[in-house]
């Protein structure tokens, strides 16, 4: 029976009372047995923000070990959400419940349906903390190391993440001048110009491969990065400025 981790997030309407109940459902479940529940913990909103900052979020995990099988799992939590009063109209806009499944046992799974491990769950804040505290030895089964591991490297200051890809030194640059702007607290550094970096210069926390105008003095591709850093940022339909923005957002929490 696998043991499973689900992250709980909301920011719209009595979200304590829209967890219980959510949890409450869940655990009737036959094919269900909820072992333990974090804190409802309070995080920084993830995304564009206007004037006037949206209502903070809660987010917690709960553990839970299942007879059903992944697939399966996803469709109860997504039919748990819809009872829940799920409501969610754009990309990182407020909901009253979120449920994603973060881990499925040791499986790794890549469907169009789901992914498994949760592909953004090992440097967002408000899924690491909650999950660190009711499981910090877990180990996530891609990056091969614990959660708790995945989440301390993200609270040094200043925090070191590093642009990769094959993109040109212009749009690179243009990138990290931008973060730096709004991210004071963070050290973006380029990784092909890793040789003549400062001597004491921590490993990045993040290593994020983009693709753009090919520049043919890239000597790395993105298996030539450190696993356990490394993050894919061609995939997301996001422009690369605003991909690296939520990024920080959610691995600072804030």
């Amino acid at each position: 029976m696998p043991r499973c981790y689900l992250a709980l997030g909301g920011n719209q309407g009595e979200v304590a009372a829209t967890f219980d109940r959510c949890l409450r459902r869940l655990a009737n479940i036959r094919e269900v047995c909820i072992s333990r529940v974090s804190r409802f913990i309070e995080t920084a909103p993830v995304g564009e923000r206007g004037a006037v900052d949206p209502q903070r979020f809660l987010n917690a995990v709960a553990e839970l070990d299942t007879t059903l099988p992944a697939d399966e799992l996803l469709t109860l939590c997504q039919r748990v959400e819809d009872e829940c009063g799920r409501v969610r109209t754009v990309h990182w806009g407020p909901r009253t419940l979120d449920l994603d499944l973060i881990l499925y046992g040791q499986e790794v799974i890549d469907s169009p349906r789901l992914k498994v491990p949760h592909p953004a769950c090992w440097y967002r804040r408000f899924v690491l903390d909650p999950l660190v505290e009711i499981a910090p030895d877990i180990v996530h089964p891609i990056k091969q190391l614990s959660v708790s591991a995945l989440r301390d490297r993200l609270l040094v200051r200043p925090l070191h993440v590093s642009i990769a890809g094959d993109m040109s030194p212009s749009q690179r640059e243009s990138l990290i001048v931008a973060a730096r702007t709004e991210f004071p607290d963070v050290v973006l550094t380029a990784w092909e110009q890793r040789s003549s970096w400062p001597v004491a210069t921590p490993e990045p926390a993040l290593i994020l491969w983009f693709e753009g105008q090919r520049d043919s003095s890239a000597t790395s591709t993105i298996s030539d990065l450190p696993l356990a850093t490394r993050l894919d940022a061609t995939e997301p339909a996001e422009a690369p400025g605003v991909f690296l923005r939520h990024v920080l957002q959610a691995a600072l929490n804030r």
